[in-house]
């Protein structure tokens, strides 16, 4: 029987290092040495062997182990990997030479270049098509002023020149000239004459409140229809032609005036619009005049008769201190006739823009004492109020007594009764005036327009704002009214309105009304240093300058005596 034989177990070799811990420094041969490579942490844990030396099969979905986030870590041991035997068929030449860089500069440069060149012949294009539209409007231009030259001669410009002198508006840099208020006779003095540009330093500050004469408040008020705030100019409205009366006293024709005086309340006497235009002076260009009474201790503001419907103090001037003031010689936009289309689209205005059928407020005296019981009621109440001005020349307090206008009442929010004064810009010509389009610019920019109203009419709505303020009115309503075709100056639209507060509307057109009292203390104060008389303020037409002419007596009597008996001729 065969017997198998069982394999043997042997145990290794092991080499005890008794004088030390670890191998022995000669377990290894130094003829085979160990490849070794270090361990990195970026190594791929669980790959035994890299047969390929590729590791693209694992960057797909494990960006972890992607040279693009650990850099050539991830490749940092070589020993293991593939050595192919060089021979002469792997051989290949390598190109050592430095490959052309491209300057980026160069090509911005050309790039820039020709930018540069179609910019410079689109200009060039814009310039010749500038030139020819230049060159036509120089053309059209000059025809125009041909034309109107013509026209100039035809109305015998060539002899109102010949008076003049050499010069005119065709023949010089000569301004328009202005007509004087009144003419000026031989026989009148000039006393004083004061600089309108000094006005503008003066000042009287802390002057109270005016205050209220007693019951010597007179007339009936209707109050403000609040749909008229709807209109626009989508939704314009026509101005109507409104029946009624207007009074146009004067200061020394006024039964409460001359009963004041004769109670001796007060010594300086004048209505709200002789008292504002004298107050706005310095922000007027057309001549005014009015004339001063000194009767014993007092004073009376008060305007001269003249034979047209509005003496120049309560004129309603329209584009007074635009660029291009209208002349008052010319065709129906002259300044004249604009003027007095301003006042009676202000007076209807004024009634259309109230409730005329319905209850209003009365004051204490239903009517004042120059109203007339068979005419009817004019829509307007007075109130009569005073202000202490300080001591004058003399040292005697200054007392100053002014009859003042309301226009209208309208409910506050709190549903007490509240005093309007109403009043109506008029647009005429807007390529003439200065001024913008309101039918394009009214309802989007009215602010632009308001801003421009002022710049144009600086004098007339700081007379308003002043005529607020005096009277003591809580809103001030302001109208825009537009011509329905620019050459027809009969038919209107009302185009918008607005409210705003006579106290907040003068700081925002610049009023002081420490500067405005200043300017009529002064006036008080030389008219107050004359003799007892007659006296004349005249504003000049052509230079900043208010004259004081002492007037012989009798002046200007004939035309009152003629103005009161074309008065009664109407009456009749």
């Amino acid at each position: 029987m065969a017997t198998t034989e069982l394999p043997k177990f042997e145990f290794l070799s092991l080499a005890d290092n008794t004088s030390g811990w670890g191998p022995l420094t000669t377990s290894c041969s130094a003829e085979e040495p160990v490849p070794f490579q270090q361990f990195n942490k970026a190594d791929r844990i669980g790959r035994v062997a890299d047969w390929i030396g590729v590791d693209r099969f694992y960057r797909r979905g494990n960006e972890r182990y992607n040279e693009r986030v650990y850099g050539s870590a991830a490749n940092a041991g070589s020993q293991f990997d593939y050595i192919h035997g060089m021979d002469e068929h792997n051989f290949q030449l390598v190109d050592t030479s430095r490959p052309m860089a491209r300057n980026p500069q160069r090509n911005f440069r050309v790039r820039q270049m020709h930018l540069r060149k179609m910019m410079q012949k689109e200009v060039e294009k814009r310039e010749m098509v500038n030139q020819s539209t230049n060159l036509r409007m120089k053309r059209s231009i000059a025809k125009e002023q041909q034309r109107a030259f013509k026209m100039w001669q035809r109305r015998g410009g060539n002899a109102r020149q010949g008076q003049r002198g050499q010069g005119g508006r065709f023949g010089g840099d000569r301004p328009k000239e202005r007509l004087p208020s009144v003419q000026v006779r031989p026989e009148w003095n000039v006393l004083e004459e004061m600089n309108l540009s000094a006005f503008s330093k003066l000042a009287l500050p802390n002057i109270p409140g005016g205050e209220d004469i007693g019951d010597h408040q007179y007339g009936s008020l209707q109050y403000y229809d609040k749909t008229i705030d709807r209109v626009s100019v989508k939704n314009s409205i026509p101005l109507q032609k409104c029946a009624g009366v207007f009074y146009n006293v004067t200061t020394t024709d006024d039964p409460v005036i001359q009963e004041l005086a004769q109670s001796g309340v007060g010594n300086v006497f004048g209505t709200d619009i002789i008292l504002a235009t004298l107050m706005t002076a310095p922000r007027s260009v057309y001549s005014w005049d009015i004339v001063a009474y000194r009767v014993g201790d007092k004073l009376f503001f008060d305007k001269r008769n003249t034979r047209e419907i509005l003496n120049p103090v309560e004129a309603l001037t329209v584009s007074e201190t635009s660029a291009e003031p209208p002349s008052f010689d010319g065709g129906m936009n002259n300044a004249k006739d604009l003027a007095t289309e301003a006042f009676y689209i202000n007076q209807n205005f004024r009634r259309q823009v109230v409730k005329r059928n319905e209850p209003g407020f009365t004051f204490k005296n239903p009517r004042a004492p120059f109203e007339d019981d068979e005419t009817g009621e004019s829509g307007t109440a007075y109130k009569y109020r005073k202000w202490s001005l300080g001591n004058g020349v003399d040292g005697k307090p200054v007392e100053l007594v002014c009859r003042t206008e309301l226009d209208g009442v309208i409910y506050g929010l709190g549903n007490e009764t509240q005093t309007l004064t109403i009043k109506a810009f008029n647009e005429w010509d807007s390529t003439q005036s200065g001024g913008v389009d309101w039918r394009t610019k009214l309802d989007v920019q009215k602010g632009a327009v308001m801003a421009t109203e002022i710049k144009n009419n600086s004098a007339k709505v700081a007379k308003w704002t002043l005529q607020a303020l005096l009277a003591g009115s809580d809103t001030l309503k302001l109208g825009y009214v537009s011509r329905n075709i620019s050459r027809n100056a009969q038919n209107h639209s009302i185009l918008n309105t607005q409210y705003v507060k006579p106290s907040e509307f003068a700081s925002n057109i610049a009023l002081n009304m420490d500067n405005c009292w200043g300017i009529l203390r002064c006036v008080i104060d030389s008219c107050m240093k004359q003799k007892p008389g007659k006296y004349l303020l005249m504003k000049d037409p052509q230079s900043p300058v208010i004259r004081l002419y002492s007037l012989p007596e009798g002046t200007f009597e004939s035309e009152r005596e003629s103005s009161e008996e074309e008065n009664s001729d109407d009456d009749q």
